[in-house]
């Protein structure tokens, strides 16, 4: 399609019609400020009405309130030099006792055959850690007796290996009764077994029982 010119005098041309007419579609400026004004008259107003309660609890329109934003700038502020709240702690995660625990630490030998047991005293709850270490394995049995038994012959286990045996061990064990706790150990070997015990807990005696004679054993302080 070709573009149809006029030409004026002194030689210039004409634009035809259809550029006339974008000319003739351009905002004025009193179009242009009117824009900007309702603009800025919207801004004004999400101002007032949200920023402002949301950001800075202030709310002269009331919106905050209605829509609830004032809320969100109410988060308290801890007051200088207050103390932290501590959080929730667990309890049953520690144990105090008046007095520091004991410790006792002990070697044995036993002939084929031949057993022995050591007992502690232990009030109900108190705890305790313990090792053992054999250069053969042993038969045993870890058990107790409550100082008040429904019968004499009562007694509770905790551990039995009396089939294979084992030549260690270790762990950490809470009195369930007031009374004596510790090991049966037995030698099912043809040849003498020697093994090392440490205990260190809280105790108030020990006694070593062997071939029906009960000796007590000297405990000590933590140093």
């Amino acid at each position: 399609m070709s573009t149809v010119q006029t030409e004026l005098p002194g030689g210039a041309q004409k634009p035809d019609g259809r550029f006339a007419s974008l000319n003739n579609h351009a905002p004025s400026k009193a179009a242009l400020a009117k824009a900007t004004g309702i603009s800025l008259a919207v801004a004004v107003v999400l101002l007032f009405a949200f920023v402002l309660p949301a950001e800075y609890g202030f709310d002269p329109l009331k919106t905050g309130a209605a829509l609830k934003l004032t809320g969100i700038s109410q988060t308290e502020e801890p007051k200088k030099g207050a103390a932290p709240t501590p959080a929730p702690g667990k309890t049953g995660v520690y144990r105090s006792e008046p007095k520091i625990y004991k410790v006792e630490s002990e070697d044995f030998s036993l002939r084929p055959g031949e057993g022995m047991e050591m007992k502690y005293h232990m009030q109900k709850g108190a705890e305790m850690v313990y090792g053992w270490k054999a250069d053969g394995k042993l038969a045993y049995e870890f058990h107790g007796e409550p100082d008040n038994k429904p019968n004499k012959d009562y007694f509770e286990s905790y551990e039995l290996n009396d089939k294979v045996g084992a030549d260690s061990s270790y762990g950490s064990f809470t009195a369930p009764t007031t009374g004596i706790h510790g090991w049966f150990w037995q030698n099912k070997t043809k040849k003498d077994v020697m093994f090392h015990l440490t205990v260190a807990g809280y105790f108030d005696s020990a006694k070593m029982m062997s071939e029906g004679n009960a000796d007590s054993m000297p405990i000590d302080d933590a140093k």
